[in-house]
């Protein structure tokens, strides 16, 4: 029962790391943003603040893309191959260790590309994000490795994983009439299937125009575009933590407990007649 209620809960796991990550870009990315549309430029203009602020911006993409892609993966361990979980060894080897690598790689690539690049950065302060001067993106292998590794391969993932549950789930409970606790697993699935939506609607422009960009056509081409793209993914900001609770049954249920506690709480109370004695009108005398 105890590892059954564990497994269950370790779907949560990657999804509030998701958040924690998301609401630090909400904490910073974002006011910094709005901060440049108000000024019309950078604001303060220096290069540690231009290497924060496109640490932040970079390293957060790309940890949230891996991370992401990595728990459509784990749907599948958690709902058709719990047996790999069954063990210590086993629940660190393919729980644990993947999302510590992952956040391991980002933070060194990260370092390595906009840190300590093996080329020099030139910053322009008029531009959103100090105009993303990421010169190794000049290195053609190495813009060729971020392009593949970091955004078209966690992509593939995330659309390739995310159908296949779909497929995997409805064959069980259709076709095969096994049953898979559907109950149980009805909201991981959901809530997985809730957030591939969202990053491929949000997400997937930029990824295209980037590698399309990549394989020699001209920046020129599809350059409006690519400006509505870079501003549309920070939506996906914006929209992840409803996304995620939307998809939880538990969270909305105790949400709407909430909220119908709060109207009974704040019901106008109408006024009442009450009926007196004619002599409750006040003390008696007599002379």
């Amino acid at each position: 029962m105890v590892r059954r209620k564990l497994r269950e809960a370790l779907h949560y796991h990657v999804i509030v790391l998701l958040l924690f990550i998301n609401f630090i870009v909400q904490l910073t990315n974002i006011p910094w943003i709005l901060n440049y549309y108000r000024l019309g430029k950078v604001w303060p203009q220096n290069s540690f603040f231009c290497l924060v602020w496109i640490f932040i911006d970079e390293a957060l993409y790309i940890t949230i893309t891996i991370l992401f892609a990595w728990a459509t993966i784990e749907r599948h361990i958690l709902i058709f191959h719990d047996q790999l979980l069954s063990t210590k060894y086993k629940f660190i080897f393919f729980h644990y260790l993947p999302i510590a690598i992952i956040l391991l790689y980002s933070i060194c690539y990260n370092t390595i590309a906009i840190i300590v690049p093996p080329c020099q950065n030139t910053f322009d302060y008029s531009q959103l994000v100090c105009g993303y001067p990421l010169c190794y993106y000049e290195v053609s292998s190495l813009a060729m490795w971020d392009v593949i590794v970091n955004h078209i391969i966690p992509t593939t993932i995330i659309i390739f994983c995310s159908l296949l549950l779909l497929l995997r789930v409805l064959y069980q409970k259709f076709q095969m009439h096994r049953p898979i606790r559907w109950q149980n697993h009805r909201k991981m699935t959901i809530q997985v299937l809730s957030i591939s939506v969202l990053y491929l609607v949000v997400y997937f422009p930029k990824m295209l125009l980037e590698f399309i960009h990549l394989c020699g056509i001209p920046e020129e081409v599809g350059a409006d575009l690519m400006h509505y793209a870079d501003f549309f993914v920070y939506y996906g900001n914006l929209f992840l933590p409803f996304v995620c609770a939307g998809s939880m049954p538990e969270l909305k249920k105790k949400i709407k407990n909430i909220f119908l506690n709060y109207r009974r709480r704040t019901q106008v109370i109408g006024p009442q007649t009450l009926a007196l004695s004619p002599n409750a009108g006040g003390p008696q005398f007599k002379f």
